[in-house]
């Protein structure tokens, strides 16, 4: 039996073509199977988050779900909801919760939805509207959605197939507002069925892209909940009615996000997956398809434009480790609820970072491959169209930046010293350290900047530039050889340009230091280019994910052949 994720994605449950086949409401059907085949095998879960019985898997679960989300994500949005609410389970449930529900949860056996988002709210999560009332004359918890803006929104799973959500609401009892508290709220009797009376659940779409995960709106009304709905690991309501919990308001609300966090992780590695993914699947094309009786990678514009964004794949690549690495030290000692933490802002900052790389990237991708780059078959167009939702999954980027940032002000000295770096002359770097000088430079300036203005336009750029120096120390640390440096230094080069106007504004840059680095950028994508055979094995894509046609020398066979002939053929014409 297959025991990877790789491993399942050749098998006829996960053939790529069925999504450009079935309707919209047979593909959500078809994902939430395919879900649950990776559930029961244990290949994903939430048990291997970090505080999870299996979390010594964690850092296999990352990769894993980047290569799904290379895959589908909408496969990974399905997978992600489960394991979201399975999470919430583990975080804030009592032992006994925890012990009657965990493994329905963490192998699918039921389907969750994780109810957060509120239409008229967004990322805005404090404030958000469901309430959930208690009566103690009959014991009773009674969730209600008080208006439309308080309706929960882009709700995965919940359409047609999840029995139970894990709903965040305000608790209310004998008129008190006790704030945010999760709570396990049944949605109907079985999968497919229809919802209990006081439960609406209409539809989401249509939206910009993910056909295959299955969104829903949820309103509630007066809908009576048992008993044990309210998640009691730190917050209960006695046999007197009266509520008994020990941790301020405030941090209620805290812990009550500290789910969130974690989640944050899988849009980076997703982004990386991605582009490795389409970078190896343009990189061979590049040698296949001739133009004027050269490759395509023989021409220098081509090579130009396709070498930066591989060397951006492979950056993601450690900027993903990096986060593993992190975590993976960080989370026993360091406590994920409190906002001032260096791990939150860590997380929130490069999943902006790296959506927003991958989304750039793929439209570059997409053009390089020319008009066989907007053939769904090639996967391209669609991971372009489907990946666009993650600059808004987990967090809005733009407040993840200032987020991050926020969180920088508090962790860094208040009057770091300024680092004295060397000037980039017409030669371009003399070494991968000195861009990493170069970033760490601007980013404490940009953080000075911002310190006295609070201007929002420096959130991005700073978040750029520590992303960029992080993910470069890493990648420095763990070079694979001669070839591995030169995409390094390539990568240097192209994310210090991308910086260019707050690198010359800081003082850091001047002309002939930008004329260097574009010479050198010219270079190194040469040569990069040449060693593309080398390059190709550094992103390390698995076969199940080179099965298109683009990613082959017969190409055109395969695009001929895939195709449904729908033309009826007389007998004269065969």
């Amino acid at each position: 039996m297959p025991e990877t994720a790789t491993d399942y994605l050749s098998d006829p449950l996960f053939d790529p073509r069925v999504r450009y086949e079935l309707d919209v409401d047979d593909l959500m059907l078809l994902t939430v199977e395919r879900a649950k085949a990776l559930h029961a095998k244990g290949i994903v879960g939430s048990e291997a988050w970090c505080g999870g019985s299996r979390d010594d898997r964690f850092p296999d679960l990352v990769r894993t779900l980047g290569w799904l989300s290379a895959f589908d994500i909408s496969l990974v949005a399905t997978t992600g909801n489960q394991q979201l609410a399975g999470n919430a389970l583990l975080s804030h449930g009592s032992p006994a919760q925890v012990a009657a529900l965990r493994d329905e949860i963490d192998r699918m056996e039921r389907v969750y939805a994780f109810a957060a988002t509120e239409i008229g709210r967004g990322t805005n999560l404090m404030s958000i509207g469901t309430e959930v009332h208690y009566r103690h004359e009959d014991r009773a918890l009674r969730i209600t959605t008080p208006s439309d803006d308080a309706a929960k929104y882009w709700i995965g799973n919940s359409l047609f197939s999840a029995t139970h959500a894990m709903v965040l609401a305000r608790l209310v009892i004998d008129g008190a507002d006790e704030g945010h508290h999760w709570f396990r709220v049944p949605l109907r009797p079985a999968e497919g069925a229809l919802p209990f009376p006081g439960v609406r659940i209409r539809r989401a779409d249509p939206k910009g892209g993910l056909p295959g995960n299955q969104t829903g709106m949820i309103h509630f009304d007066q809908y009576q909940l048992p008993s044990d709905a309210l998640l009691s690991a730190w917050a209960h309501i006695d046999d007197s009615g009266a509520y008994v919990c020990e941790i301020p308001r405030r941090e209620r609300y805290l812990r009550c996000l500290g789910t969130f966090s974690q989640e944050r992780i899988f849009p980076v590695t997703g982004a990386a997956c991605c582009l490795r993914r389409f970078a190896a699947i343009t990189l061979r094309y590049s040698t296949y398809r001739e133009s004027s009786g050269k490759t395509l990678l023989a021409f220098q514009h081509y090579r130009e434009r396709l070498m930066p964004v591989v060397a951006e794949a492979l950056a993601l690549h450690h900027l993903t480790e990096h986060l593993i690495e992190e975590w993976t030290t960080r989370y026993p000692t360091e406590p994920i609820t409190l906002h001032g933490r260096t791990l939150y802002g860590l997380t929130s900052g490069a999943k902006a970072h790296a959506s927003w790389a991958a989304n750039t990237a793929l439209v570059v991708l997409r053009e390089l491959c020319g008009g066989h780059g907007f053939h769904s078959y090639n996967e391209i167009v669609t991971a372009r169209v489907d990946g666009e939702i993650n600059t808004t999954f987990g967090g809005d980027n733009n407040v993840l930046c200032y987020e991050s940032v926020r969180v920088a002000a508090r962790t860094a000295p208040p009057e770091a010293a300024s680092n004295t770096v060397p000037a980039v002359t017409e030669d371009g770097l003399r070494s991968c350290e000195q861009g990493i000088d170069l970033l760490e430079a601007l980013a404490e300036r940009l953080l000075r900047r911002w310190r006295e203005s609070q201007r929002g336009a420096l959130c991005r750029p700073h978040v750029h530039a520590t992303c960029g120096a992080q993910l470069l120390r890493r990648w420095t640390a763990h070079s694979g050889g001669s070839v591995d440096d030169t995409v390094r230094r390539l990568y240097a080069v192209t994310c210090l340009l991308s910086l260019t106007d707050h690198l010359v504004a800081e003082g850091l840059l001047d002309g002939a230091g930008i004329r260097g680095l574009l010479n050198q950028r010219a270079t190194l994508s040469d040569q990069c280019a040449d060693l593309h055979a080398e390059v190709l094995a550094l992103l390390d894509v698995p076969a199940a994910l080179l099965e298109v046609p683009l990613a082959h020398p017969d190409y055109v066979h395969r695009t001929v052949t895939a195709a449904r002939d729908t033309t009826q053929l007389s007998p004269n014409s065969r």
